[in-house]
């Protein structure tokens, strides 16, 4: 999601215990912080607290898991301070407890308020206050969803005209590209209330090259409308070997009749403005843009754990 400059981030590859409220262990001496370890503490979506102060080392996230068991956590959010571990606080649910969350992003001037998506294309409606996430309304299907679909990937994106508009896609895997999504969207009461899909485009990276590949594990919306995507390769369970990488894929433009168009640029076009090679052996399932052109990746690392790091993409 970089507007062609070379952008600071910081790189959330966050594995979270599910503990009360904990500072992680120091990490390997390169620059990792471990925030956790074990299969049930993954990034699997993330946002930026809106609100929040943000800076190099600097920023507050909330985070969600692809959790299925009655007894594990689905939301956490993690406190990131220049010089100290990080803190991950696991919040107690409030609600109808939803499986296999995915995705994750603020809504758009609402403070606290977020859309969840689970894998398979269910939206929900989530408000965390006062050390609680809890469940507003949902589940809302996606537009177009269909049965064997699987998710990994949510934004919303509000244009200069106010309108908010929501982008998802299904992950693809090897050669079966991701399918990306756009349409209207307004936050109400009972959730999501999404419009007719109005741009449809397949899409698929050049790297990670791996057959079990997915071409987009991950997507964010810069203000602009550049379209960022995370990529990552590696199995659902062991240790690895993974990689990951970030591509600016496109742009999200908005046509005279208020729809949502998208220019979603061909594999050969596309080069990685951050690879994580299989030594480096990071998955990267969740990324975050904050104010000040900052960015925060999460990882899903299985039986590894995960870390974070502040990096600047575009090495």
């Amino acid at each position: 999601m970089i507007r062609n400059a070379v952008i600071a981030s910081a790189v959330l590859c966050a594995c979270l215990a599910a503990a009360p409220p904990a500072a992680g262990a120091a990490g390997p001496s390169d620059g990792r912080q471990r925030v956790g370890s074990g299969v049930l503490g993954g990034v699997s979506g993330m946002a930026a607290a809106e609100g929040a102060p943000v800076g190099h080392g600097l920023a507050d996230a909330v985070v969600v898991r692809g959790s299925t068991g009655a007894r594990e956590s689905r939301v956490a959010t993690v406190r990131l301070r220049p010089g100290r571990d990080p803190v991950v606080r696991e919040l107690p649910w409030s609600g109808t407890l939803p499986a296999g969350l995915e995705a994750l992003d603020a809504v758009p001037g609402r403070p606290g308020h977020y859309i969840a998506v689970s894998s398979g294309g269910d939206a929900f409606r989530i408000v965390v206050a006062n050390g609680r996430a809890t469940l507003q309304a949902g589940p809302v299907a996606l537009p177009g969803r269909r049965d064997g679909d699987d998710y990994e990937s949510f934004a919303l994106h509000r244009d200069r005209s106010g309108r908010t508009f929501a982008v998802w896609a299904t992950r693809g895997s090897g050669d079966r590209p991701a399918v990306v999504h756009a349409s209207s969207v307004r936050i109400g009461a009972y959730g999501p209330d999404f419009g007719t899909v109005s741009a449809r485009q397949e899409f698929a990276v050049p790297f990670p090259d791996r057959g079990d590949v997915r071409q987009i594990s991950d997507l964010k919306i810069l203000p602009d409308g550049t379209v960022m995507v995370s990529s990552a390769s590696g199995t659902d369970a062991g240790d690895g070997p993974f990689a990951s990488a970030v591509h600016d894929a496109g742009r999200l433009t908005v046509n005279a009749a208020h729809d949502a168009v998208l220019r979603l640029k061909p594999k050969p076009e596309l080069t990685p403005l951050n690879v994580f090679t299989e030594r480096d052996n990071r998955k990267i399932e969740a990324i975050a843009f904050l104010p000040g052109r900052h960015a925060i990746w999460g990882t899903d690392d299985e039986n590894n754990g995960g870390c974070v790091k502040f990096d600047r993409v575009g090495r």
